[in-house]
């Protein structure tokens, strides 16, 4: 039998951040250029995204039509699915600086909130998963808890749908930093470590 330990909670300090919307200057001039949103090395990944927002789109839809049922039933492949879309967007960091990518950053909110909503399902059931439920517990912990030193983590703000409408500078300089943790460390960086624990997540 599964063991789900007790249900995440937020990094401390959440309840006290007041979100300040602070468009990027630079991004309200590409708009008011009709710019495009993509950075020219990034329009190879555009059918990435693409597959992204569809997960994004069914998993939101599954998740808010249970909504309804109190919230004790979550389907094992749309939790699977929202796995492999975090491992996407774990690679897109590992190989560009997505930092200044809003809607790049609006992906990753939106698949966080889906897993973290899921595990509080998870936590509440005795089903039997198709993903192991504890390393992806620990996976979430360890986001939740990035970096060490900071005072509000990567969890906070992707807790926070930082994205299109909100991207703070703080948030930006930690997808920055794994972007160049793992230029410098390669294999053991934190993204690398982080896809070596999904391998594990997605054998069950």
């Amino acid at each position: 039998m599964t063991f789900f330990p007790e249900p995440l909670r937020p990094s401390e300090g959440r309840k006290e951040e007041h979100l300040i919307v602070d468009p990027i200057e630079a991004d309200k001039k590409a708009k008011e250029n009709g710019a495009d949103w993509q950075l020219p090395e990034e329009k190879k990944k555009s059918a990435m995204y693409g597959a992204l927002l569809t997960f994004i789109n069914k998993l939101t839809s599954f998740f808010t039509r249970n909504e309804g049922d109190n919230l004790e039933t979550v389907s094992q492949d749309e939790m699977v699915n929202g796995v492999q879309a975090l491992k996407e967007i774990f690679h897109s960091l590992k190989a560009t600086d997505q930092s200044e990518n809003s809607k790049f950053c609006q992906h990753f909110s939106e698949v966080w909130h889906i897993l973290y909503q899921g595990l509080q399902i998870l936590s509440r059931t005795k089903r039997k998963a198709y993903i192991n439920v504890p390393k992806l517990i620990a996976l979430i912990h360890d986001m939740d808890h990035y970096p060490p030193n900071e005072d509000h983590k990567l969890g906070f703000y992707l807790g926070n749908y930082a994205g299109e409408s909100w991207l703070p500078l703080p948030f930006r300089d930690i997808l920055k930093k794994l972007y160049t943790d793992h230029r410098v460390n390669q294999h053991n960086s934190t993204l690398s470590k982080w896809l070596d624990l999904i391998t594990e997540i997605l054998q069950g």
